[in-house]
């Protein structure tokens, strides 16, 4: 709905007025018919919460003193606070999230005031980005709201849409259900293009082991993010399509994203990034059988503070290629252990530590069958879940178990993923 009404002496849009007045009857768990009753005809107040008809200013203030708002706390600049949502989504694309934490700190100062205006929506959506990105929190921390918002999305504005469709998209794929979050993404897409919804989108679909689509969306995003000279993003985008060209055995350009990245993020100073692309380089010279040049990769960040396991994983699968025991040995010491039990690749150092010291025995079936891969499947860690299995298909085929070794051999011709 386009326009604006004065209610209880302020001016404020008809959309975000349709939208507040929804969300706070939901709260309540009142129908609609509940809350028109003697306010005005049901069928308008649906009609406004949908936002395809406006109502008068008497009536909306009539329904929102039965909700028991009688006044609006005044906003003296909802400019600057917009604003300040705007910055704080910004600094999160870029990466900055030490930035974003003292605009979210600037903000929440003013929650109190925001939850007593229509503006409490736009706030919930904008913390959505915040609590997912730099707070880590998962669907089932931040379902609540989500379903919240949902259920009022059709009366949001075309910008909030957006906004909304876009992060909840990259919650639910993450954390939840890759296809629903795919297409909530292609939703945000058909409202606005943007680097960022491409960069989701190449991220999802890598995720969903499909790295020719991902290669598609994330190119698109490179391209926009190198134009506008946001090269932390840049970054970020290499790293994906060198693991997306890594899936597919393209070897040569796998190795040209992650190198480039490497020479951007050493200029940049930006070690976080530099983790993953060396982890990235160490994974590709094992998919390579080039082991020496994946140990000379995976020991830069061995020991690294941010995540040990993978670079660990690495190491250890490579040395034991090359039939250097001793120093599996010493990282099993290290890093298997109850500290790092949390970690989604603990499990997997565990699968390494049967296949070096237990293959022959019956313990490494047992192991893997019953509790590593089951739980590889169910958080659909493809690409784990396949390296697994092509080594579990080894032990099933030395071992003269044939029929269920074809089983696996099948799932693993549906991935693109082959060590």
């Amino acid at each position: 709905m386009k326009g604006s009404v004065e209610v209880f002496g302020q001016t404020y849009e008809y959309d975000f007025l349709s939208g507040w007045i929804k969300y706070n009857r939901l709260k309540k768990e009142w129908s609609q018919r509940a809350l028109a009753y003697g306010v005005c005809s049901h069928s308008h107040l649906s009609y406004f919460e949908n936002g395809k008809k406006t109502l008068k200013k008497d009536v909306i203030e009539g329904l929102l003193k039965k909700l028991d708002i009688k006044d609006i706390k005044g906003l003296e600049d909802i400019g600057l606070i917009r604003q300040k949502l705007y910055n704080m989504f910004s600094e999160i694309e870029s990466f900055n999230y030490e930035s974003a934490k003292k605009i979210y700190k600037e903000i929440k100062d003013m929650e109190k005031l925001i939850n007593l205006s229509p503006y409490n929506i736009e706030y919930k959506i904008y913390e959505l980005v915040y609590k997912f990105f730099v707070e880590e929190k998962t669907f089932d921390d931040l379902k609540k709201d989500i379903h919240s918002i949902d259920k009022i999305y059709f009366s949001l504005n075309k910008e909030l849409k957006f906004i909304y469709m876009l992060i909840s998209g990259k919650i639910i794929y993450k954390t939840k259900d890759h296809d629903e979050g795919i297409k909530r993404l292609k939703a945000a897409k058909k409202i606005k293009e943007t680097p960022l919804v491409n960069y989701f989108l190449g991220s999802a679909y890598y995720l969903k082991n499909k790295p020719l689509e991902s290669i598609i969306y994330m190119q698109r995003a490179l391209e926009s993010y190198e134009k506008i000279g946001r090269y932390i993003n840049a970054m970020w985008c290499n790293n994906y399509l060198g693991i997306s060209y890594l899936s597919l055995k393209l070897f040569k350009r796998a190795e040209k994203h992650f190198k480039g990245a490497i020479t951007a993020a050493k200029h940049f100073d930006n070690k976080p990034i530099l983790v993953h692309l060396y982890n990235n380089l160490a994974a590709l010279y094992i998919r390579k059988k080039e082991f020496k040049k994946s140990l000379y990769w995976s020991k830069k960040i061995l020991h690294n503070e941010t995540n040990p396991i993978i670079p660990a994983c690495n190491y250890i699968y490579a040395c034991n290629k090359l039939e250097k025991i001793d120093k599996c040995r010493e990282i099993f010491d290290i890093y298997l252990v109850d500290k790092y039990k949390d970690n989604i690749c603990y499990l997997f150092l565990v699968f390494l530590y049967y296949l070096v010291f237990h293959f022959e025995d019956d313990i490494f079936y047992q192991k893997v069958t019953k509790e590593i891969l089951p739980y590889y499947e169910e958080k659909n860690q493809v690409h784990l879940s396949d390296v697994i299995k092509q080594h579990l298909i080894l032990y099933l085929e030395k071992n003269r178990k044939y029929k269920e070794a074809n089983t696996y051999y099948k799932e693993i011709c549906k991935s693109h993923f082959y060590i």
